[in-house]
């Protein structure tokens, strides 16, 4: 099986060198802006954002190359190919490409003249990814990195093989809207109003992160939500927010527990109380609300020593960190007291609702270099 998948990539990446070799009669577009993801069929997030500023510019051209490919199979590896032949094309006609994940195309591909602008779909990177671990292919050719804060310019330096100076700190489009009082109120009152057993009660989001990668399979940690709602009053219920590679865990069966996961995240923000997460990069969006937040990590040992973290896990993390339900209702009860303030100040510059027009500014200086 591993001889047939060799050969399946060795006759994948020759198809790619000679599709490469025909778009190399034509020419790159300076005007023309690519906004490429694997991550979904439409634009979202930060991409969808720059597209709808740039758009009110029409001295651009916006193009767009999209997949969903969160799952390995016959079908998906297909189609994945042909994106990449037109990947190949629309990437290097494009003076300007906007990603938010790695890119194969581009490590391999990317011609001369073509500026990439990586808008990394985190906010920051608590475990270590890229070229910082193991991988299929080294992450190369990316001229520019968007970041929160300074902090970042070291892990990016080295995950995503960009010289330092050249790790931006514009802040990310998406936190825009987490200082705007207009959007949180509008959107606490439109949930809460849709789901109606959560007025006037403690809200419990649990956002995990997924263990393992796209190429090996996924899975995540044992949480036992009814557990730890045994171990609390009648006041709070739980709410599930998984990462998308995630949404196929079980979820237990209990008025308490309430999946909420096909709502926004950011939108989930503003009818929590808490946050309890792992190691995932939603700690630092969420520390724009300075609420709790705790740390339900098990496997804290093996995960530090076989992937390891971009920060001092132990010491940074503004919140109790625990390796059980136990543990984990206990520093609910204490409810500890911690400076979220000083760490959402430590990973991102900006708390003024301008990052878009920061990376816009970006694009129009590199457009011209």
């Amino acid at each position: 099986m591993k001889r047939l998948m060799g050969s399946m990539k060795i006759i994948v990446n020759i198809i790619l060198r000679v599709v490469n070799v025909f778009v190399g009669f034509f020419s790159i577009k300076n005007n023309q802006v690519a906004f490429v993801s694997l991550e979904a069929n439409k634009l979202e997030s930060d991409l969808k954002l720059i597209y709808d500023k740039l758009s009110q510019d029409h001295s651009f051209v916006l193009k767009t190359v999209l997949i969903n490919y969160n799952k390995k199979n016959l079908i998906n590896n297909f189609l994945y190919l042909l994106n990449c032949i037109k990947q190949i094309y629309v990437i290097n006609t494009s003076k300007i490409v906007l990603i938010t994940d790695n890119n194969y195309v581009i490590s391999n591909f990317k011609r001369e003249g073509v500026k990439v602008i990586q808008i990394w779909h985190a906010t920051g990177a608590i475990k270590k990814f890229g070229n910082a671990i193991k991988r299929e292919y080294p992450i190369k050719n990316y001229d520019y990195v968007i970041a929160n804060s300074v902090y970042w310019k070291v892990p990016y330096q080295e995950a995503f093989n960009v010289n330092k100076e050249n790790v931006v700190v514009t802040g990310m489009p998406r936190v825009d809207h987490l200082v705007d009082q207009n959007y949180i109120e509008k959107t606490k009152l439109k949930l809460l109003n849709k789901y109606p057993l959560l007025k006037n009660k403690r809200v419990i989001l649990y956002a995990p992160t997924f263990r393992g990668n796209i190429y090996q399979g996924m899975k995540s940690v044992d949480f036992d939500a009814k557990k730890l709602l045994d171990q609390l009053n009648d006041q709070y219920v739980l709410v599930y927010k998984l990462h998308p590679l995630l949404l196929d865990v079980p979820i237990t069966d209990d008025q308490r527990i309430i999946n909420l996961n096909h709502e926004d995240t950011h939108d989930l923000f503003t009818i929590s109380d808490m946050l309890i997460s792992d190691f995932s990069s939603i700690i630092f969006d969420y520390s724009f609300f300075n609420k709790p937040m705790y740390f339900f990590v098990p496997d804290l040992d093996e995960y530090l020593s076989t992937l390891g973290c971009f920060v001092d896990y132990q010491k940074i993390m503004p919140g109790a960190i625990c390796l059980n339900e136990n543990q984990l209702a206990d520093a609910i009860i204490v409810n500890k007291q911690y400076d979220i303030e000083a760490f959402s100040k430590m990973f991102f510059k900006y708390h003024d609702g301008k990052n878009i027009e920061r990376v816009v500014e970006l694009i129009k200086k590199v457009r011209h270099e």
